[in-house]
Parts: structure tokens; sequence; C-alpha cells
């Protein structure tokens, strides 16, 4: 993404004539540029910057790019027809712009000095400062040309079964502007949504404003891009009290299922039903406190929730009905081969027979587990690079085990004349055992602790492993297939069907 400024001659008046959120193709005789747009791409920023006497900044676009027309666009995302003074800008950007506005059409800025720039401009209106936004400016968007469709959608399944993956690949688009967020038990109404902070102000005194959290935020977005699919991804939305964070927005939740006439504005299927009254939200997005506030259909939100957290915070019904629900299977039908079939360190088991084979175990033990469905190991639940072994932790020869060879390193070590060559070898080892240990750490330790915590025995050999200590410190200084003799006979068989383990 590359920032620009704009030069515009104080008699052009045409970009005052493009309504927020519209597109206008650009057609312009550009100084300094034999083609005037070899210099643009889409995603870009550009600052609309009125030379002359006038010398202020008024515009602010995104460049896109009609793939139908393969031809590049301004989308106007902002006007103040007073305009941000060049004087208010650091005296260097001063200097580039006076001295190159009369050769040249575009400069090149940073994105501090774009971001600089647009603070000016926001100050001059009433939604960032004092001012007053032009309610013709309100009126040029069209809600009848709005991008339709927006919903809520609410993706549950075990942790690792591949949430975050399927919103990422079903559900944002290319062009789709994504913001992402996660619920926690300390998060709040005044986070999500904003709250009034003490603000110093250029003669600096204290003001207080009302900051828009990221909900306010997005939602100003996606009302003044009304041609632009946005969407707000909330991670573990019960891990929050969402009832409590979304506190009187819970109403926007419900949705048109079909175009509604309110005052004379027809808002497309995807709008919120009801609007309700909040005067800094609506002042944040519509520069007008007394605005009903509703969640435009270009804007979308999409919750993941693991079903094993559901004790953390519970979601009543009222709040999940106003949801699209939609359980993610938790199967290896469509997981990545090098996933499926990556071997667990070298027990010459893979990850998808290890999965199947504990998770069946898991479903069959709903007599001593609550909810056992739900404590499942996720096919997503380890990446590769978490089941890869590292060779070198490999006892050297004149060694039985790692475990010996490590001791009697470490031994030497604390004795504080440790040779060069046994010095990178303790090195050596540490780092393999850091990575080897991925696995039990992630995995044995949840079935330990949570999927088997009240009935131990059902997985693991009880009669021979004591803690997870135990448990840990056996796997990873075994070998091969003893790496699993933490598990009882039978689950070994079962991971071994060729012996009798």
């Amino acid at each position: 993404m590359n920032y620009y400024i704009l030069i515009l001659e104080e008699k052009v008046k045409s970009f005052s004539l493009v309504g927020h959120g519209e597109k206008c193709a650009v057609s312009l005789m550009l100084k300094g540029y034999a083609n005037p747009l070899e210099t643009l791409a889409e995603g870009d920023k550009v600052v609309g910057y009125v030379a002359g006497a006038a010398k202020t900044f008024c515009y602010l676009f995104d460049v896109g790019f009609d793939q139908s027309n393969q031809q590049l666009y301004f989308e106007k995302i902002f006007e103040t027809k007073m305009g941000a003074k060049l004087t208010a800008v650091p005296t260097e950007l001063q200097e580039i712009i006076n001295a190159r506005e009369q050769t040249e059409s575009f400069i090149n800025i940073t994105g501090e000095q774009y971001r600089q720039i647009m603070s000016l401009m926001m100050n001059m209106v009433s939604s960032w400062g004092n001012a007053t936004i032009e309610k013709s400016e309100e009126r040029e968007i069209d809600e009848e040309k709005r991008i339709d469709g927006g919903t809520n959608i609410l993706l549950y399944g075990v942790p690792g079964s591949g949430k975050s993956w399927t919103i990422e690949h079903e559900y944002c688009h290319k062009d789709s502007v994504v913001e992402r967020l996660v619920f926690h038990p300390d998060y709040t109404n005044a986070d999500f949504i904003g709250q009034i902070l003490p603000v110093i102000d250029d003669e600096k005194q204290v003001t207080y404003e009302f900051t828009a959290g990221p909900f306010t935020t997005i939602l100003r977005d996606a009302y003044r891009h009304p041609m632009r699919e946005y969407i707000l991804i909330i991670e573990e939305v019960n891990r929050g009290n969402a009832p409590a964070i979304f506190g009187e927005v819970f109403q926007l939740l419900d949705r048109t299922v079909e175009p509604k006439t309110v005052d004379g504005t027809t808002y497309p299927t995807g709008t919120s039903e009801y609007g309700i009254t909040h005067k800094y939200m609506a002042e944040k997005i519509y520069g007008d406190p007394t605005h009903k506030v509703r969640i435009p259909s270009n804007l979308s939100i999409v919750g993941t929730m693991n079903t094993s957290d559901q004790n953390v915070f519970t979601l009543d019904t009222a709040f999940q009905r106003r949801w699209r629900m939609r359980l993610i299977d938790n199967n290896f039908d469509n997981v990545r081969a090098s996933l499926a079939n990556a071997q667990i360190l070298d027990t010459e088991v893979t990850w998808k027979t290890f999965c199947e084979k504990v998770n069946g175990i898991i479903v069959g033990n709903k007599a001593k587990m609550a909810s056992a469905e739900d404590k499942r190991l996720g096919v997503y639940f380890v990446h590769e690079s978490d089941v890869a072994f590292d060779q070198r932790a490999v006892p050297s020869e004149g060694y039985t085990s790692l475990l010996k060879e490590y001791n009697d390193l470490l031994r030497t070590e604390a004795t504080g004349d440790i040779p060069e060559d046994k010095k990178q070898r303790l090195a050596i080892i540490r780092e393999a055992l850091m990575h080897n240990r991925m696995f039990p750490e992630k995995v044995i330790k949840y079935l330990w602790d949570d999927a088997f915590k009240f009935n131990p025995e059902a997985l693991f050999d009880t009669d021979n492993m004591e803690s997870l200590e135990q448990v840990i410190r056996t796997f990873v200084y075994s070998r091969g297939r003893e790496r699993f003799k933490i598990f009882k006979p039978t689950v070994r068989a079962s991971l071994y069907p060729d012996t009798q383990a």
C-alpha cells in the first residue's frame, strides 16, 4: 500500500459532486506523468490537496480496481468543505508540497504523514471534533445501493476443529475488509462499543470525548462505504460475557430478511431490524446524535466458540437465536495430508490414527465424563511442526538412553568445568528436547489435565504413571513405540494393531 497527495487546482470542484462511498473513474491529466495512472495501484490511499490560495486538504480517497472494466477508480471516503490547512502539518511536509505542487500532481508520502493529515481533516467535523458535518454528505449515501445480505454467524466446535480456518476460506473474500478481536473475561461493553476518555487538546487543556471501540469503528466504516463488504470476526465469543459486552446494541443483531422502509429510507436485506438510540455512537457514525443506529447490510459478524468452554460464560437462548449457528465437523475428510499423515515424533503413529483412536475412547467415556464429545481432540489441535521429530535427541554412542547422557552432561556443567565438545552437545540436546516436548506438552497434558481429568485410568497406565510429570518425562525420554507406554495396554494395542504392545 502506498500513500499519495493529489494536487488539485482551486477551481476543480468535480470531486465534491461525488457522494461518500461512491466511485469515480480516474481520467486525469497529471503534471509529471506520461501515463497519469502509472504510479497508482489498488489499495493505495490518496489525499486530495487544493493548491493555490486555499492550500487545504479536503478529500480522502481509496484507490480501487474495477475488474469488469479493467479500470482504476477513486472511492471518496471523506470530504471536509473547510479543509485542513497546509500550515497545520509538520514543516518538512509543508516544504515538500510547496516545492513540488507547481510541477507535480502526485507526491508520494509516508503512512505516518497520511495519518497526520487524516487526523487534521477529521478534526474539522463533529464526529472527530467540535464542528458540524454537512447534512448533504449524509444524504448522499443511498441505502438502496448498499450491498445486502449482512448476517451474524456463530461457528462452534471442539478446540482445533478448524473454525478460524473456515472463516478465512469460506466467509472472507478477496475484497472484504476484515477486523478481528477476541472476547475474554475482562472485556467490557466500554472496550467493545467505546467510552468517554480524557483528551488533551492543542492548548494542553483536558477535555472529555467519546472514543470509539472496534464495533463502533467498523460500523462507521461500513456505513460510509456502502459498496464494500465488511466482516467483524469475534474469536472466543463465550470467553467473555457476550450479552453484557454487546449491551444495548444486542438489539441490533436482529436482521431484516427482506428490504424494509423506515421514515422514507429503504434498508436492504441484512440491515438491523430495529434501530437503537445511542447518541455517542450516532455522532461518530452519522454525525448526528439523534440518528437511529443500525448495523448496515454490508457488515457481517462472524463469531467462534469452543464447545468445551461453554462453562466459561453461558450463551442464553435469546442471544444464540440471533445468530446462524454452524457446527464445524471434527473429522479428517478435508484435512491436508501433510498433517493427517504426519508421524508423531519417532513413534510410527500418524496424527490421524492417534487422534481418531483417542477421540473414540473419549466419546465412549460418556458415563464418567460430562459432555464427552466436547473434550475430543480437534483435527487441527496440532501443526505439522508440533509432531516433527528432532533426530538430534538420540543418545550418543556409549549411552543406552538420552536421559542418562543428558544427566551426565548436566552434572559436568554443574562443576563449572565442562569441555567445549560436551558444552556443544548439551546445547544440542536442550534444543532438540525443547522441540520434541511440543507434542506431549500440548496434547498429552490436555488429555491428562482436562479430557481424562476425573478418570485417567480410561486412557493412561495409572498402575505405573502416577502424575503428569511422570507421564511427560516418560514420553520425552523414551524412544519409538516405547513413548506410548504411558497409555494402558489396550490403548497401545489399538495404536499398534500389528503387535501385542
